[in-house]
């Protein structure tokens, strides 16, 4: 029987590479400077749509050399005081770059919320850990009678991110603004907020799985506390046009 010389994949027409979209996730810092972006909150704390946790970078041994090596981002929801795998820090003023041993990258509080975005139109993930956003964002979320929310916990307003400056000099605000929310998006919502459960980030599984249920169809984790803080309140009257 003669030898198979040439990979058979050599042989096909086709160039084509299967290569799957990462997941919808957004971040302020990935804004320049004098950009915005405008998003709607969808869901909330109550509907496992809006978190609040800590994330840190971590490292891990090679198993080939024995050193240290950077092992992606771990999120809990407490601070991480018990972490061993916390990630070192890096010394900036030197060439090489070299880990600084025995000081460590400090964790970030972050807040996680369902969003559908402006600019892409499609449901999102707002990352933020800008402790001045977070703070500017709960203070527009008390100003109940100004931004309200449907019954479904639908955003009636939209928010504005934007960036100014670089490197030390950058600052971020939110502006928001009221608008009511339009058919298609609750249409959205109701056919994919079931998919979407950010308490997953916290058992090392992808929010985009929807929640776990264990074999007795048990909600995972029981009754465990998602740390969020914000509870939004629903109003209905909204007297706006209707728009993104």
């Amino acid at each position: 029987m003669p030898l198979q010389i040439l990979p058979p994949e050599l042989t096909q027409t086709t160039d084509k590479i299967e290569i799957k979209e990462p997941q919808p996730y957004w971040k302020p810092s990935s804004l320049k400077d004098g950009e915005s972006e405008e998003f709607r909150l969808l869901g909330c704390y109550e509907t496992g749509h809006a978190i609040v946790g800590w994330q840190y970078a971590s490292e891990t041994t090679d198993a080939k050399t024995g050193d240290l090596r950077f092992n992606g981002y771990v999120v809990t929801r407490a601070y991480p005081t018990d972490a061993s795998d916390l990630a070192r820090e890096t010394d900036w003023s030197k060439p090489d770059r070299p880990k600084i041993d025995g000081s460590f990258v400090k964790p970030r509080r972050f807040l996680a919320w369902v969003s559908t975005s402006a600019a892409r139109g499609r449901l999102e993930v707002l990352f933020i850990e800008q402790k001045s956003l977070r703070e500017q964002l709960t203070e527009i979320l008390q100003e109940i009678e100004d931004y309200t929310w449907t019954p479904d916990g639908l955003a009636n307003f939209s928010i504005k991110i934007s960036r100014k400056g670089t490197g030390l000099d950058t600052t971020y605000s939110i502006l928001p603004k009221v608008r009511k929310v339009p058919e298609k998006i609750k249409s959205e919502w109701e056919s994919k907020k079931d998919t979407i459960w950010l308490p997953n980030f916290f058992e090392g599984k992808d929010p985009f799985d929807g929640r776990q249920t264990d074999e007795k169809g048990l909600p995972a984790g029981g009754t465990d506390r998602r740390g969020a803080t914000i509870m939004p309140q629903a109003k209905v009257e909204v007297n706006t046009n209707e728009e993104f």
